[in-house]
């Protein structure tokens, strides 16, 4: 059956059976994905579907779910939500589901292209990343790469009786490249991801990996001490996404799990730093026509010339503050929505990215890290180790690096050590950011 039309069908049941208020979610995923190294590993076509059921007794919630999209399992999903409801303690900031529903305009979130692709393209496309891989040095070879396409699906219904449905198509590809001979060893990995078939770069993204690998082979650690560092753009959008992924939801604010608790209205970086989430961005990866509540998407602006200006909302959380939400609720069809970024966005500068290294008398160039994710985005402690980086001389690149420790307190770093931002963004899944310059890292080497 239709996605809407089974969403339709559970409030109307729950409405039925007494709810004062019925939500329904549903979700088709489509993905095919090819794995490979030197050769074709596995290939792979997988279907996920699933709708929930969120209703309310007055302020007595009650959730369940099911990933048979039946007339028979929606019932009893139904059923059973009601039976939770009924149990359940009363949330006393229980406001209502969303009342206001809509569709941004947005564009390039759908591409044909990806839906109707042989079979046989992606183990293609796979070949010709390993060909192009091994044609580039007699000494580089793939240990892991992965090629995928999908498609989702999402429906939304409650029971204002406003219905919405939307589709989205992806494409992601990343692949590691090992170089290596008798003495010497080096790797890289390079990614994408998208939205569109057209927008895949499978030459360029050989081609990067490869190279690095090689210039990697000659890497060394350098002198611990404090130093310039220009963080490559996917890099810091992973940062980014490490330190303001979760802790600018209201969500994190309101359960004091958040730094930023007590903050907006105050300067936490510097003037030049603007971060804002961007719903509506063109093709971008996290963008969508609406939130997994029904609410339309926007631009929210949430760090303007360093000022904290403002908090990701759901529609529950936004109630809880006299707000309205921002449309940033997200979700799957198991669990009750929490706000979180759809395409999180650090504001590009002017500098081009040679100044920043031709800038710098003595620094560090950095394209790759590991143990970022560790980072603490609560206390701001900020620490990686170097698997792919330059020293940087009188404004050249020179000496290959790797093997050594950045640490800083990111806090500090965005508020007094960010000194030049470029223009050259990029994205790392839905998080997307520039190159940048910071003053002064410790850095552990030999």
């Amino acid at each position: 059956m239709e996605l809407l039309s089974l969403c339709e069908q559970a409030v109307k049941l729950g409405e039925k059976l007494g709810a004062s208020e019925v939500e329904a979610y549903a979700t088709i995923d489509s993905i095919r994905e090819v794995n490979f190294t030197n050769r074709i590993e596995s290939t792979r076509t997988s279907s996920f579907t699933g709708l929930g059921v969120r209703l309310a007794l007055g302020k007595k919630l009650g959730l369940h779910s099911t990933s048979q999209l039946k007339k028979e399992e929606v019932e009893k999903a139904v059923e059973k939500a009601l039976a939770i409801a009924k149990v359940s303690n009363p949330d006393p900031d229980w406001v209502s589901l969303p009342t206001k529903y809509g569709k941004a305009s947005v564009e390039q979130v759908f591409d044909k292209n990806i839906v109707e692709l042989e079979l046989s393209t992606l183990p293609e496309k796979a070949i010709e990343v390993m060909e192009t891989v091994q044609n580039f040095d007699k000494r580089t070879t793939v240990t892991r790469g992965s090629i995928a396409v999908g498609e989702e699906r999402v429906a939304v219904s409650n029971c204002y009786h406003r219905y919405l449905e939307q589709k989205g198509t992806f494409a992601s590809s990343h692949v590691t490249v090992k170089a290596e001979d008798a003495w010497n060893r080096g790797q890289s990995s390079e990614s994408h991801q998208v939205r569109t078939w057209n927008e895949m770069k499978f030459p360029k993204l050989s081609m990067d990996a490869s190279e690095r690998a090689v210039r990697m082979m000659d890497a060394k650690p350098i002198r611990s001490g404090k130093i310039t560092v220009v963080l490559r753009n996917k890099l810091f959008a992973d940062i980014l996404r490490t330190m303001f992924g979760r802790t600018l939801s209201a969500d994190s604010v309101q359960k004091k799990r958040s730094p930023w608790v007590g903050k907006r209205g105050k300067q936490i970086a510097s003037e030049d730093f603007n971060l804002f989430d961007d719903g509506v961005k063109k093709a971008g990866v996290g963008t969508r026509e609406f939130d997994d509540e029904g609410y339309p998407q926007q631009k929210t602006p949430l760090i303007t010339n360093g000022v904290l200006e403002r908090y990701l909302y759901d529609n529950y959380t936004a109630n809880k503050d006299g707000k309205t939400s921002t449309g940033n609720a997200s979700r799957s069809y198991r669990s009750i929505p929490i706000p979180v970024p759809n395409n999180l966005t650090l504001k590009r500068g002017e500098a081009k990215l040679d100044e920043l290294v031709e800038d710098s008398s003595h620094g560090l160039y950095v394209y790759e890290v590991i143990g970022e994710w560790l980072s603490n985005p609560i206390s701001g402690n900020l620490s990686a180790t170097v698997t792919n980086g330059h020293l940087i001389e009188k404004g050249e690149l020179t000496q290959a690096v790797k093997g050594v420790i950045i640490s800083a307190n990111f806090f500090t770093t965005i508020n007094k050590k960010t000194n030049l931002i470029a223009d050259d963004t990029e994205n790392s899944g839905s998080t997307y950011s520039p190159s940048i310059r910071i003053q002064d890292i410790n850095i552990a080497g030999t």
